[in-house]
């Protein structure tokens, strides 16, 4: 049955998200500005053949925040430490700025990590680099008139469309959590080249992103110019965990049983 925990790292305490008591470990790292609420209904899925972690990103969700705005690989280095805690290595699945942290994890720590599943690839063109830095995500000040809780309601009615209102409000609400810092890591995204350090990377790697999201091009671009296997959500505009949550924790069971990362895996591999 899936809980929730606080772990000590040197930067502070991570909150995450836990699940399942035997089979190999799978760590989901989150997309920005949000917090491992986005995998709430995979981790069921995944409880009865997985050991779980799912944590907050440094500065998100109610995890620590650092004093200062960090890298990818400043955010990299707790999830390192968490990961030393653990029994043996990890399968590392991480969305959107989440994969971007995955890949700095098994670069910096090639050890601690079994296997990537990487849920769109945050790569960008010089010209789309740019545009991220300028418009993507500005400072939200808090106002009198409230125009930063508007401003985060149209964010998440554009980039969540077709979600429930509840399931938006969510997100909305989490980000808001989070406002004074809610772009650090989407900058550190933008400023970070994740094609060098997952081209060194020895560990299976699947890559994948839903048809209509934004990173699909760039996701499946990655793959192709790597070499590395590339699916495709179909119907789904982004958000795979929240939207697809069978789909994903299909995916991330086929993965580990296909690459053989555990002794036995069972209720979920097909």
């Amino acid at each position: 049955m899936p809980y929730r925990t606080y772990l000590e790292t040197s930067y502070g305490q991570i909150h995450a998200r836990v699940a399942g008591d035997h089979g190999p470990h799978v760590v989901l790292l989150h997309e920005s500005p949000l917090s491992s609420f986005v995998y709430d209904d995979v981790l069921p899925l995944l409880d009865p053949w997985a050991r779980v972690l799912a944590p907050d990103t440094l500065g998100y969700g109610m995890s620590d925040a650092p004093p200062a705005r960090l890298d990818i690989p400043g955010y990299a280095e707790p999830v390192v430490e968490l990961l030393r805690s653990l029994d043996g290595p990890a399968v590392l699945v991480g969305s959107h700025t989440g994969a971007s942290i995955a890949i700095e994890v098994a670069h910096q720590a090639p050890e601690l990590v079994s296997g990537l599943v990487l849920l769109g690839i945050a790569t960008y063109t010089p010209e789309q680099q740019r545009d991220r830095r300028q418009n993507w995500a500005p400072d939200e000040p808090v106002t009198e008139e409230a125009t930063h809780l508007l401003s985060a309601w149209k964010r998440y009615q554009g980039l969540w469309r077709g979600c429930d209102p509840q399931t938006r409000q969510r997100a909305v609400w989490t980000m808001l959590g989070a406002l004074d810092r809610y772009n650090w890591a989407y900058h550190a995204a933008f400023e970070y080249d994740p094609i060098t350090p997952l081209s060194g990377v020895t560990c299976p790697v699947l890559c994948v992103a839903a048809d209509g999201e934004f990173l699909e091009e760039g996701t499946r671009l990655a793959a192709e110019r790597l070499g590395l296997p590339y699916e495709v959500v179909p119907d789904c505009v982004g958000q795979i965990p929240v939207r697809e949550p069978q789909v994903c924790a299909d995916l991330i069971a086929r993965f580990v049983a296909e690459h053989a990362l555990a002794g036995s895996v069972t209720g979920g591999a097909r």
